[in-house]
């Protein structure tokens, strides 16, 4: 029996994958049912769809808005509009709701057992030990009728603190931002009027070690499985949960499975890892090494990923 802790988007898809594949598994989740989250969330369609594919749920199902214009601002550039490689706004609960029906189970993982787990709770890593130089990340969010900006719209704040967003949903906005000044974080929403609000902590950093711990298995942002440069999860967790599926489709040893699942997820937490660097570097403004101008590549296609991109001498100039 398979036991998964978290039903967010790692979880939830991972449930779905084994559950339509014939595995015997359970999804849990203490949070109450219906628990609001702010349902406009950022991803790049182009990427998502393989997934939703995976579970036969059609992106029109959960689209708020897609194809529109992207404008972005940073620290030495004036404002300017990327190519939209495929950004858009989703439902989210919308999407976690279709890939388990109603098989969340309101409650704890149940104690000690020596079936495995799966940790996706994500910034709380309940089932995993403690995570060693954890870097974390305000981020309020707010979903609003209004905003300046009418398509997706970005704000890079100066030193690799944070940056702002305001998106477009169907009938609303979703604006946030997030940084290392909660203060900062605050100044930037605080002229918003909103619908609803979440405040939180977002994981920055890959963690290397302890990604699994006896029976347990970590996904996702339970692992920091997540764009150190932007904070973008979905399809990050989306990409864990299904090297995860590959493994545990391929044996039923569990040390072969984390062996096996450590191996096909090593090269992105690399690459997260060193954007971690950049992002640091940046911060306490040694962003001019010469293997922060080479991060920085990887960052440009981080961005690409994301689903926009501008030039790389738009990125250095930001950077330095």
């Amino acid at each position: 029996m398979w036991n998964i802790a978290g039903s967010g988007v790692a979880g939830s898809y991972l449930y779905g994958r084994l559950k339509n594949s014939g595995f015997d598994v359970r999804i849990f989740d203490p949070k109450v049912e219906n628990f609001y989250i702010p349902c406009g969330f950022a991803t790049n369609e182009n990427l998502i769809k393989p997934f939703l594919d995976n579970l036969n749920i059609g992106f029109d199902q959960i689209c708020e808005a897609s194809g529109t214009p992207v404008e972005i601002v940073g620290n030495n550039f004036e404002p300017t509009e990327a190519r939209n490689f495929g950004l858009c706004t989703i439902n989210k609960m919308k999407m976690e709701q279709l890939m388990v029906g109603d098989s969340v189970i309101h409650s704890k993982c149940p104690g000690p057992t020596d079936d495995p787990v799966v940790d996706a709770t994500g910034i709380s890593r309940f089932y995993l030990p403690p995570a060693v130089g954890d870097k974390k990340m305000y981020a309020m969010e707010k979903v609003c009728s209004t905003s300046d900006h009418k398509n997706f719209y970005f704000y890079f704040f100066p030193k690799g603190r944070g940056y702002f967003w305001s998106f477009p949903l169907k009938g609303g906005y979703h604006i946030g931002a997030g940084g290392i000044d909660l203060e900062e974080v605050r100044s930037y929403l605080n002229k918003y009027e909103s619908e609803r609000i979440l405040s939180r902590k977002i994981r920055m950093k890959p963690i290397m070690k302890d990604i699994t711990s006896r029976n347990v298995i970590g996904v996702g942002e339970s692992i920091g499985y997540i764009s150190p440069l932007l904070g973008e999860g979905i399809v990050p967790a989306l990409e864990s949960a299904e090297a995860l599926f590959q493994c545990i489709a391929k044996t039923d040893d569990l040390i072969e499975i984390s062996e096996l699942y450590l191996l096909k997820i090593r090269k992105r937490m690399d690459e997260f890892n060193r954007i971690s660097g950049l992002v640091e570097n940046m911060q306490s403004e040694k962003a001019i090494a010469l293997s922060n101008i080479l991060s920085a590549r990887l960052a440009l296609n981080e961005m690409k990923k994301f689903g926009f991109g501008i030039s790389f001498r738009k990125i250095l100039s930001h950077f330095l």
